[in-house]
């Protein structure tokens, strides 16, 4: 009769053959290099991030301005024609086209007792001052929208020239195939707001990277012994537990006992993600702790 060899007979111990230990759990390390697959993810992250803040500082200085620099020239145009028309109400209103104070006749006309006359007077044709309350309505737009992109100032308020202005604008305008749009007052501020908040999130993005490229993770194979940043060094007797309700982030928190000669007691939390090996090294660890080799025995006994 043949003897039949002895094979391992647990689930445990064949889970364990079927599973080697990676070679770098084997090898020391003075420094665990960073996970290329975190790095690549934050900096791709942190560059949309920072491009999105680039394009709103595009479009707070140069798109939206640009903009809304347009909205004025056509506002301009239809002050002027409206100016002109206005002669006909009062002899003369059209050389008083220039507006040599546009800040104090801007607030001069958006009170709103005086938009809620101009408006009604605008509106109704029958009102002896239905031209000149177009004109004023047509030439607070054109201050509004000078206001916006921060040029209500005289040398683009003050008007030499109202008829040759007038035929410049008009040039123009008439063979544009559509009319430009107003700018909210919010526009550009916004804009700003979106390149600050961007700009922002990308420096932490950076700084934190730059600290994680700091923080140093070691191993010690012959002891399993990891140090984390502290530095604080743990090996697999002085782990009560290796919790991981936070697994799911590749977070894991250690679990000292009370041999430790400096942390004892304590819960040391250890991200695995941003770290290459990290993992692996506590896993061994945690396989080599008295309470797995106890578990294990426990369950082989069952």
């Amino acid at each position: 009769m043949t003897d039949t060899p002895e094979t391992s007979n647990t689930p445990e111990e064949n889970e364990a053959s079927e599973t080697p230990t990676p070679d770098h759990v084997k090898q020391d390390c003075a420094k665990a290099p960073l996970n290329p697959k975190w790095t690549i993810k934050l900096g791709i992250i942190a560059f949309f991030v920072i491009g999105f803040g680039g394009l709103g500082l595009y479009d707070a200085i140069i798109k939206y301005p640009e903009r809304g620099q347009r909205y004025a020239d056509w506002a301009k145009w239809q002050y002027l024609e409206a100016a002109k028309t206005a002669g006909s109400e009062q002899f003369g209103i059209f050389r008083e086209a220039s507006v040599d104070n546009p800040v104090e006749e801007y607030e001069r006309l958006d009170d709103p007792q005086k938009r809620e006359s101009d408006l009604r007077d605008a509106a109704n044709q029958s009102s002896p001052s239905h031209l000149r309350a177009t004109m004023r309505n047509t030439r607070y737009d054109w201050l509004k929208a000078l206001n916006t992109i921060g040029k209500l100032t005289p040398e683009n308020t003050v008007i030499d020239d109202p008829e040759a202005e007038l035929a410049s604008s008009k040039a123009r305008w008439t063979s544009s195939t559509s009319n430009p749009k107003p700018l909210k007052g919010y526009d550009i501020p916004s804009q700003w707001g979106i390149m600050v908040v961007c700009w922002g999130v990308g420096a932490w993005m950076l700084l934190h990277m730059f600290r994680v490229i700091g923080q140093k993770f070691s191993w010690d194979a012959d002891s399993m012994t990891i140090t984390i940043p502290g530095p604080v060094s743990v090996n697999p007797n002085q782990l009560e537990e290796v919790d991981k309700r936070k697994w799911d982030k590749f977070i894991v928190f250690l679990k000292l006992n009370d041999t430790h000669p400096t942390h004892a007691g304590k819960e040391l939390k250890v991200d695995t993600y941003q770290h290459a090996l990290v993992e692996d090294w506590v896993l061994a660890m945690e396989a080599a702790s008295p309470q797995a080799s106890e578990s294990l025995s426990q369950e082989s006994g069952e």
